[in-house]
């Protein structure tokens, strides 16, 4: 009986263990994916501004709240525009932005074959 409550213990112990090791790597992943809103290129993992500090607690009130990382986000968004992402979603002119030298390298290795190779 004493060690089956002590194994109990011992298990709980660990549970809420790697309970708080995933907030933190939550709030860490977090803390790189949102930008600083004061500072120039700066994450919030990076920066140490009052706004800064202050949306890093506000993030892990709201990962102790239960909300996931898609609703933090979004709500920051809502609050501050897309550009408080690190990586903001690739749409519209964006896409051509990523996507135009990969097109032009295919192209210009596909005429420099046919120019040395026919």
């Amino acid at each position: 009986m004493i060690y089956r409550n002590i194994l109990f213990v011992m298990f709980s112990i660990v549970f809420l263990m790697g309970i708080e090791k995933s907030v933190d790597e939550r709030l860490y992943t977090l803390n790189r994916e949102l930008m600083c809103p004061v500072c120039d290129g700066l994450t919030l993992e990076q920066s140490q501004a009052k706004a800064a500090l202050e949306m890093k607690d506000e993030i892990k009130r709201f990962v102790v709240q239960g909300l996931s990382d898609q609703q933090i986000k979004d709500y920051y968004v809502l609050k501050f525009g897309v550009e408080i992402l690190a990586n903001p979603p690739k749409k519209g002119f964006d896409t051509l932005v990523w996507l135009a030298p990969l097109i032009f390298g295919f192209f210009g290795i596909v005429f420099l074959y046919r120019y040395f190779f026919s």
